[in-house]
């Protein structure tokens, strides 16, 4: 009786299965310490101790304080993970309309930054190439909209 997947095809499932496990396992080598150490610097509060240098790091940016944590949260984890960081900053009053703006804007042209960058590093791509391009049009994209952007209230 013949096989029914030719002998050719099984192989190439077979590659392909091992090829998207060695993926499956760089990312979560790489995704748990970063989630980790998060974590950690929440439980301990040190995320808080962080705001002010790296609000100072982001000045250019013209957002508030507050918002920086939403921001860099996004830029370690994605968008997603720094979606969920800014409604809650929304909620609690922390985030006003013309930030959850220019952090949402910079966040969709550059998030997932280290992660994304190192796993796209881990398969062989240019880690320089990727981290200057990304960030520099992101960059120049906020530079414009921080200056062409009034600042407004907080949200209530």
């Amino acid at each position: 009786m013949d096989a029914l997947i030719p002998p050719a095809v099984s192989a190439e499932l077979l590659r392909s299965l091992f090829a998207f496990l060695k993926v499956s396992g760089m990312v979560l080598l790489i995704v748990t310490p970063i989630i980790t150490v998060m974590e950690l610097l929440r439980i301990y509060h040190w995320l808080d101790r962080l705001l002010t240098p790296l609000h100072h790091l982001f000045y250019w940016m013209r957002i508030r304080k507050e918002s920086v944590v939403a921001l860099v949260v996004g830029l370690i984890f994605g968008i997603a993970y720094g979606g969920g960081v800014m409604m809650e900053e929304k909620n609690s009053g922390a985030l006003n309309k013309r930030d959850a703006l220019l952090i949402g804007v910079f966040l969709s042209l550059c998030h997932a930054l280290i992660e994304d960058t190192l796993i796209f590093a881990a398969i062989g791509a240019d880690l320089l190439i990727i981290l200057f391009v990304r960030t520099g049009f992101a960059v120049l994209v906020i530079l414009i909209l921080s200056r062409l952007l009034p600042r407004g209230p907080k949200i209530s």
